[in-house]
């Protein structure tokens, strides 16, 4: 009786590997190999989609010294005392070569980075700032093979009088602790914008001496996402407390055309610059007084 049971698993078990497709003897450790398949020709592997990026790009080499220069003139020569360049993300300083009875200059042998320039006037102080619409200041560095619509490259088109308004709108309807915030300038193409901004508090505030106003300006950066412009991120470039009066003394001119000016890969000449120094410095670009601004106290990069 149990032989007959042992028969009867026996056959079952093999009943349910024929109706199985062999599965069974598939399974089985006896079973040989399956063989395995044959490695494609080089003809018939499809080739690879290009990925946007080129696959051979040509080894990175810093531009010579002659290259890596930023020179132009300053006029009139007379209103030149002195002069320097600044390279505000590293914080460094870097002397230049001056013509004091040309106003002509020159700087060589730069590091990669984005430079200001840097004027002592009779009147003050005249210095350039960067106002390029990026939402990195690295962007600058990129080598120019690896720049994406994302990364280094500027967005096509262009940034309108609604753009401007829509931009405007979130910098005055939104309650700060200043009684007085001036766009100064606003930089921008179709989806960054870039606006040097002043905040002055010159009304009462909590441990006020006497006259005393709070002053920044700073920078302030907007993206476009969804056909909607929204803040991106800020960065103070001076910050100052002191009395009315010692402030209004001070002249102190922002000047995007001396500034942003980048040394990077791919460079193929030195940059450029031509400015004539205004006689006297105007409200529109800063204080409009005659006394040299204590820059270095306030600095805060």
């Amino acid at each position: 009786m149990a032989r007959r049971n042992v028969m009867s698993g026996i056959v079952a078990v093999w009943l349910v590997a024929v109706v199985g497709g062999g599965l069974a003897v598939a399974g089985s450790p006896f079973a040989p190999p399956k063989p395995k398949p044959a490695d494609p020709t080089p003809a018939e592997v499809p080739e690879r989609a290009p990925a946007g990026r080129p696959t051979e790009v040509a080894p990175l080499t810093m531009p010579p010294a002659d290259v890596r220069a930023i020179r132009g003139r300053l006029t009139p020569p007379d209103r030149v005392l002195e002069i320097h360049l600044e390279e505000r993300m590293q914080n460094r300083r870097v002397p230049v070569q001056l013509d004091k009875e040309t106003g002509a200059f020159e700087a060589k042998g730069l590091r990669l980075g984005t430079y200001c320039l840097v004027v002592k006037t009779p009147w003050g102080r005249l210095e350039g700032v960067d106002l390029t619409a990026r939402l990195s200041p690295y962007d600058a560095l990129i080598p120019p093979q690896y720049r994406t619509p994302e990364i280094g490259l500027t967005a096509d088109g262009s940034f309108t009088e609604e753009d401007r308004e829509a931009v405007r709108r979130i910098i005055h309807e939104v309650k700060r602790y200043e009684n007085k915030v001036t766009d100064m300038v606003i930089s921008a193409n179709a989806e960054t914008a870039c606006v040097l901004v002043e905040l002055l508090m010159d009304a009462p505030f909590h441990s006020r001496k006497g006259d005393e106003v709070t002053w920044r300006i700073e920078k302030w950066y907007y993206n476009k996402l969804y056909d909607a412009w929204n803040t991106f991120r800020t960065k103070c470039l001076y910050r100052l407390r002191a009395s009315k009066a010692e402030w209004q003394s001070w002249g102190w001119q922002f000047e995007p055309k001396l500034g942003g000016l980048d040394i990077t890969y791919g460079m193929e000449g030195p940059v450029e610059v031509t400015y004539e120094i205004p006689a006297k410095p105007t409200r529109a670009k800063g204080l409009a007084g005659a006394a040299y601004p204590p820059a270095e106290k306030a600095k805060t990069w």
